[in-house]
């Protein structure tokens, strides 16, 4: 034990925020793709492929309450139950009687905006998911982050490192 006071051994820079592991706020997409619990199958996998997503959470008056994965879908589209017939699902009806509600996992990955990225990007690599629902701290969603904006970040890091 040292008689050198607490704040004396305190170095501030050693307490400062790394700079390449901002908040997740300052990272995540600010356009959250979602889909609500009566959005047909079919519609689904557009919003997944159109939107590079291999998850889709599922809204309800802005709230998470859970999501689809994309190996759902493929395994109603193998038996049969979804029948793809165009890219112009707004203007067709719904092709299928399959609805989010009849995929819904619970239990989105919620992180909020004030984490570290690195904090996650390490949830999301332990839950394996490829995306995670970034929150206000009354739970309304307000982002997203998937690999491509952590990919987008570590190229803007990298490239500001060589400038």
């Amino acid at each position: 034990m040292t008689s050198a006071p607490i704040s004396a051994s305190l170095d501030p820079d050693s307490l400062a925020l790394e700079p390449g592991d901002p908040e997740v706020g300052s990272v995540m997409r600010n356009e959250v793709v979602f889909c609500l619990p009566s959005t047909p199958a079919d519609a689904i996998a557009k919003l997944l492929t159109d939107n590079i997503l291999s998850e889709i959470v599922v809204l309800v008056d802005r709230r998470p309450v859970g999501f689809v994965a994309k190996e759902d879908v493929i395994d109603h589209l193998i038996a049969g139950d979804i029948v793809v017939s165009g890219s112009d699902f707004a203007v067709r009806p719904p092709s299928t009687n399959v609805q989010a509600r009849n995929m819904l996992r619970p239990s989105p990955l919620l992180v909020d905006e004030h984490q570290r990225l690195s904090e996650v990007v390490s949830l999301m690599a332990q839950h394996e998911r490829r995306l995670a629902i970034v929150t206000h701290e009354d739970e309304t969603v307000v982002g997203m982050v998937t690999p491509r904006e952590v990919a987008d970040f570590a190229l803007a890091q990298r490239v500001a490192v060589h400038a």
